[in-house]
């Protein structure tokens, strides 16, 4: 008789922030032959961040054996090999599927380290004179990016009078005609936020 793998208990939805040694499925095994016929050892692949422990006879439990990350890999196909030890040894598998769950370890990152904007005096107000841009790998809220003004050196004029920026695209918009005689250059400090919790953040 070849042995019987029977999962008991599990859990397919993993944190990718997950402790070693979590345990992911309980299992048993049985085989009906008598002696070593009967007698079962269980393994997997070396290669993921899993092991299998005995935790008492024919009763294991596969645990968590390493760091988990989902942007590098989301799903793990788990194989458990149950051997018998009778001549010739008799063997089974069982596959389970396990999925590596998103949490906030990612910051937004922009496309640029700084951005440098000319813009041509008495331009039309409301025109867009730059656009900045961000990803972030990690998913639903945790990755949602929106921008913002922080900081600026034009104090203590109004901000807000001079330039925006659009939350959802990243476009910075002119509020008003600049005259390079006033104001020659100005900086910003532009944010972009994602909508994890707790919410990670970049500056350019």
């Amino acid at each position: 008789n070849n042995p019987e793998i029977i999962i008991t208990s599990l859990s397919d939805q993993i944190l990718e922030n997950s402790p070693p040694g979590m345990v992911v499925a309980l299992f048993k095994t049985r085989d009906l032959d008598f002696g070593g016929n009967g007698e079962v050892r269980c393994n997997i692949e070396t290669d993921i961040p899993f092991k299998i422990y005995s935790s008492s006879n024919n009763y294991y439990k596969l645990v968590t054996d390493g760091a988990l990350d989902r942007e590098q890999t989301p799903e793990y196909n788990v194989t458990i090999v149950a051997t018998d030890r009778g001549k010739p040894p008799l063997s089974s598998s069982r596959s389970i599927t396990l999925y590596v769950t998103d949490i906030n370890d990612n910051a937004p990152v922009f496309d640029q380290t700084s951005y440098v904007v000319h813009v041509a005096e008495n331009n039309p107000p409301g025109a867009s004179i730059a656009q900045v841009s961000a990803s972030d790998p990690d998913l639903g809220l945790n990755g949602h990016i929106s921008y913002s003004i922080v900081a600026s050196d034009l104090e203590p004029l109004a901000l807000s009078s001079y330039v925006s920026v659009s939350a959802q695209s990243g476009m910075v918009f002119a509020q008003r005609a600049f005259d390079h005689e006033q104001l020659r250059a100005f900086e910003l400090t532009l944010q972009a936020r994602d909508h994890g919790s707790p919410a990670l953040s970049a500056n350019v």
